[in-house]
């Protein structure tokens, strides 16, 4: 009897511990380094760019969520969000940043998401200014398709291209952001001067990772957000370390076209912190002269501007950096680190063409983990 009841408490712990351990979803989870958490994880390519996005959920075995339903809901939203601030295409029944272009003086009335979207970039355009310009303008769209069509040229070749340079200094642009109507009436926008255009992509990955996180936060769950290696957003505690913290490695910019890459440091993130990078590493060319023409334009001077090759900010909202990281790369690194300095709860590091790496006041106490041996 004996024998039979401990034969019995063994196979009911094991049915326990197995049960315990049981994959919530093996196509998309991975046992974690940590006994009873999964590591679930699933890429989208194709959106928002070249970079794919991906999001990891950290489960415990106290979890109860549907894996699957959760990324499907990420990906519907991935998929409007990227419909509506595409600009070189159109898509049925969808007003979108394309169609606004082509609309000429006449309004165009939005759904709600993208009319809160170019609304949100709108009120923070004036945020960061030198001498008296926005470093951020949604308005610069004449000015960046000009670039866009170099670095897309016929006439390049491995990757040097001619410069737009006569276009660019001798044409004239309508990139005044005042004269964009917003009638919240009726969710519409109007352009009031001819040739005008807008630009979402200083800031569409930061704004719809909020979006994305916002809906998981919703489910009280960890993840880590991964838009494109320039946007990240950790929520909730880590059950896979000890200090409930995300461990991540900051790319170090190189103008190779090599797929693979070094970090130049890793960072540790808590709970609601984005991570959002601008650089000169992504969409570039050169010139005849070899020197590097980037995709972030100087609304003061309409060439690629910045003295870094890569500033990553730190803080809550994702959206609002990725706007800030914009304007602070163009700003001289003295002036950033100021700005920086000077925001509460903001941090930042910058990564130089000789390889120095400058941090703002805080930023090791708060972030750094450590730097590659």
């Amino acid at each position: 009897m004996k024998k039979f009841c401990l034969i019995l408490l063994l196979f009911s712990l094991s049915l326990l511990l197995a049960c315990q351990a049981k994959n919530p979803n093996p196509e998309y989870c991975a046992v974690g380094q940590t006994d009873g958490v999964f590591v679930c994880s699933k890429t989208w390519s194709l959106y928002f760019g070249p970079t794919p996005i991906s999001l990891k959920l950290y489960l415990s075995i106290e979890d109860e969520v549907e894996v699957e339903a959760i990324y499907e809901q990420v990906e519907s939203l991935i998929v409007e969000y990227h419909q509506l601030f595409d600009k070189y295409h159109e898509y049925d029944g969808i007003e979108n940043v394309y169609t606004i272009n082509h609309h000429g003086l006449q309004p165009t009335i939005l759904n709600e998401l993208l009319y809160d979207a170019i609304a949100f970039g709108l009120a923070h355009e004036g945020d960061i200014q030198v001498d008296g310009v926005n470093l951020f303008n949604i308005a610069l769209g004449p000015v960046l398709s000009v670039w866009h069509d170099a670095r897309e040229s016929s006439q390049c070749v491995d990757n040097v291209c001619p410069i737009p340079r006569d276009t660019i200094d001798n044409g004239t642009f309508a990139t005044d952001s005042s004269k964009i109507l917003l009638n919240p009436a009726n969710q519409s926008i109007t352009f009031l001067e001819e040739g005008m255009a807008i630009d979402l992509g200083g800031y569409g990955k930061g704004y719809v990772a909020e979006v994305i996180s916002d809906y998981l936060d919703t489910l009280s769950v960890n993840y880590l957000l991964n838009a494109g290696n320039s946007n990240l957003k950790a929520g909730g505690e880590n059950p896979d370390r000890e200090d409930g913290h995300y461990y991540i490695g900051l790319i170090e910019p190189n103008l190779s076209e090599s797929l693979f890459f070094d970090f130049y440091t890793y960072l540790r993130i808590p709970d609601g912190i984005s991570i959002v990078t601008s650089g000169n590493y992504q969409n570039y060319f050169f010139g005849p002269d070899l020197t590097v023409y980037h995709h972030i334009i100087d609304p003061r001077t309409h060439y690629p501007g910045g003295e870094a090759m890569s500033v990553t900010i730190l803080s809550e909202d994702g959206a609002l950096l990725d706007i800030y990281s914009t304007a602070i790369y163009l700003m001289t690194v003295e002036e950033g680190l100021d700005f920086v300095n000077q925001t509460d709860g903001m941090e930042g590091v910058w990564y130089l063409p000789d390889k120095t790496i400058v941090y703002s006041d805080q930023f090791e106490s708060l972030y750094l983990y450590q730097l590659p041996e």
